[in-house]
Formats: C-alpha cells, sequence, structure tokens
C-alpha cells in the first residue's frame, strides 16, 4: 500500500547527497515536535539529511553516574523535552530520570504497581510522559514540570495486553497490541480510552511501533509473520505485503532517514525493512546474534540504526546507504541487560536498564536537533 496522504511532500531521499533545504524567505525551517504526518514529514526528512551529511560519531562507550535497581525495572524511555531520560517502570515501583547535562540519577515523585506494569512509553503533546499498560489494567502520565503521577481514566486489559505505543497526529496514543487482540487509544485532551476497530493476532504477535511518514502506525512483528498497520484517519487495520519469520524475530523499529522501516533483530539472525512506498519487504545485508541478542534501536545522528544489546554482549550498527552491519566499540553484560534505548541531544545514545544496575552511554560527537529527537517519529520504545 503506498503512502495515502502526504505522497507529494515526503519523498525519501535514499542517500541522496544533493540535499534541498527547506527555506523561508532565508531562513531554514526546523521541524515542530508536535506537529506529524505526510504534510509536515518533509521538514523532518530535509533536517534529517542536513544533519547525516555533516555528521560524526564517536564509536566510544561509557557508563554514566548512577545505580539502577535490576530485575526487569525499567523497559523503554522517553526523552522529555528539557533533554533528560525518563525510564518506564516495568517491575519497579519508582521511575528514574538521567540528566546527561549533569550526568546525575534522580528518582522522581510517584509510586508504580511494579510487576510488569508497563513496556514503553509515549511523550504527549503537553510534555507529559504516558506510560504503556502491559500488566497493569490502568495507565500512568507522568508530569515532569510538576512532578507528579496521575492515573488517567480508562481500563485495559492486563495480561501482557500492549508493548509500546505511538503518539498520533491528533495527539493520541496507540497502544501496540501484544497479548492483546484489540488495540487502544487513548485521548489525553478527553482523558478517555477507546478499542479502534481491527483485529490483532494476539499471543506475543508485536513489539513496538513506528509512526510511518503519513501519519499510519507500522506494527513490528515479534510473533506475528505478517505486520498490521493501523491507519487513524480511517479507523482500520491493513496487513501489508511481506512475510516475516515469528518465532519472536525483531524487537522494536526504527524509522530510517528514508522513510522505510529498520526492525530490530531479536531471535532473527537478519533484520527485515519494511517500505511503506512500495509495500514490500526486504531482507537487508548482514547476519545477527539471535538468540534475543537485541531490544529496540536508535537512529544515530550520521543516519545508521544502533541496535541496543539485550543478550548480546557486543552492539551492531546497521548502515541503510552502504546496506552493511558493522559491530562498534563496547562490550557489554549479558542476560537482558538493556532494553530500549534513547538518543540525547548530544547525539550520545542512552542505555535503559533493565537487568543492569548501570546504564551505558554510546556515541557522541555530534549534536542533534531537539525536535527531531522528541518526534513522535523517533521518541519511543
Amino acid at each position: 500500500m503506498p503512502f495515502k496522504r502526504g505522497s507529494t511532500s515526503a519523498k525519501p531521499f535514499r542517500g541522496s547527497s544533493s540535499v534541498k533545504y527547506m527555506t523561508v524567505g532565508s531562513t531554514l525551517v526546523q521541524p515542530d515536535w508536535t506537529v506529524t504526518g505526510g504534510d509536515t514529514y518533509s521538514q523532518f526528512e530535509e533536517s534529517i539529511a542536513r544533519t547525516n551529511a555533516a555528521a560524526t560519531v564517536a564509536d566510544q562507550v561509557i557508563t554514566p553516574t548512577g545505580t539502577y535497581p535490576g530485575g526487569s525495572a525499567f523497559v523503554g524511555g522517553v526523552l522529555l523535552p528539557d533533554g533528560r531520560v525518563f525510564c518506564i517502570p516495568n517491575t519497579t515501583t519508582s521511575a528514574r530520570i538521567y540528566d546527561p547535562a549533569a550526568d546525575e540519577l534522580t528518582t522522581p515523585t510517584g509510586t508504580y504497581p511494579g510487576s510488569g506494569a508497563f513496556i514503553g512509553g509515549v511523550l504527549l503533546l503537553d510534555g507529559r510522559v504516558y506510560c504503556v499498560p502491559y500488566v497493569s489494567t490502568s495507565a500512568r502520565i507522568y508530569d515532569p514540570v510538576a512532578d507528579e503521577v496521575t492515573t488517567p481514566t480508562g481500563t485495559y486489559p492486563g495480561a501482557a495486553a500492549f508493548i509500546g505505543g505511538v503518539l498520533l497526529p491528533d495527539g493520541r496514543v496507540f497502544c501496540v497490541p501484544y497479548n492483546s487482540t484489540s488495540a487502544r487509544i487513548y485521548d489525553p485532551v478527553a482523558d478517555e480510552v477507546t478499542t479502534p476497530t481491527g483485529t490483532y493476532p494476539g499471543s506475543g504477535a508485536f513489539v513496538g511501533g513506528v509512526l510511518l511518514p503519513d501519519g499510519r502506525v507500522f506494527c513490528v512483528p515479534r510473533n506475528s509473520t505478517s505486520a498490521r498497520i493501523y491507519d487513524p484517519v480511517d479507523d482500520e487495520v491493513t496487513t501489508p505485503t511481506g512475510t516475516y519469520p515469528g518465532a519472536v524475530a525483531f524487537h522494536g523499529g526504527v524509522l530510517l532517514p528514508d522513510g522505510r522501516v529498520f526492525c530490530v533483530p531479536h531471535n532473527s539472525t537478519s533484520a527485515r525493512i519494511y517500505d511503506p512506498v512500495a509495500d514490500e519487504v526486504t531482507t537487508p545485508t548482514g547476519t545477527y546474534p539471535g538468540s534475543g541478542a537485541f531490544y529496540g534501536g536508535v537512529l544515530l545522528p550520521d543516519g545508521r540504526v544502533y541496535c541496543i544489546p539485550f543478550g548480546s554482549t557486543t552492539a551492531r550498527i546497521y548502515d541503510p546507504v552502504a546496506d552493511e552491519v558493522t559491530i562498534p566499540t563496547g562490550v557489554y553484560p549479558a542476560g537482558g541487560a538493556f532494553a530500549g534505548g534513547v538518543l540525547l541531544p548530544d547525539g550520545r545514545v542512552f542505555f535503559v536498564p533493565l537487568i543492569a544496575t548501570t546504564s551505558r552511554l554510546y556515541g557522541g560527537g555530534q549534536s542533534y536537533n531537539i525536535n527531531i529527537l522528541l518526534s513522535a517519529y523517533f521518541n519511543k520504545l
């Protein structure tokens, strides 16, 4: 299925060395992270291309200040508008916030259910963080300005219902179905939860989603052998072209600079890339370790994808222009150390600790436009 909206304004660069800057008069237009969809995606695309064209990424790893609880404490993180990282509580009953400018870790106000309550989070348009219910039958919203946690209206299925969420162009949150056979959408303005049209496979089908340039949501296949795409305008679910391995193949996805989706290998020993313009799935070059290797990925300032180590003791970086996989510097703890990563404004990658009691920071050397980092295209599990 090709782009239905915004196709004329979202033309992929696909590695072009000739970058046309979007201008109003003589001023370069920077994207607004609160505005998404096919009519505005070209601003993000061009700003990303400008960064990619000159970016350098330091191949280095450090262990930042701070000790975390371990024991599957956090899954996924969200970049706050002030540049700090909010770690989504899973088994722990308190969150953590890492401040990269001060290199300090704090425990914000608020108590969470623990016991696998939430997996993944979404930055709402008002700057608050929505925690996506996994085992919990209610969500939580953290307000970094007021430093408080609230329980919004709405009941969820529990029973490992959802993993990860995506901020829709209209400001609502789409919860990606894991065991649930239906999605949920939370509206922060109306403070209500609805069940959109569409049935999903359940049984651990998807982990995380990616907002496509046209405003639809791509659900990343885990156990499912086919993806799903949710269209919030038509309120419909479709099954795009392409077959996936199933068997816990991928955990999370990354929107590439050219508008395609990179599926991060978990058990699969090869990645997959979905092209929403051509509606096709391809297997890019490169072999991965399998055996629960990676959980989530981050788009580096130079346009490559950094895969966050989970079971693997080394990371992988995929270059979509060269179509190659490399092993960057760094040896990590095995056994589910980290779950998800967040790109910081200084260009480093923050690893969200799951089993690990310390985080890691990879890269640096290239700052990134904060509007891109906060955008729903990139700021999610």
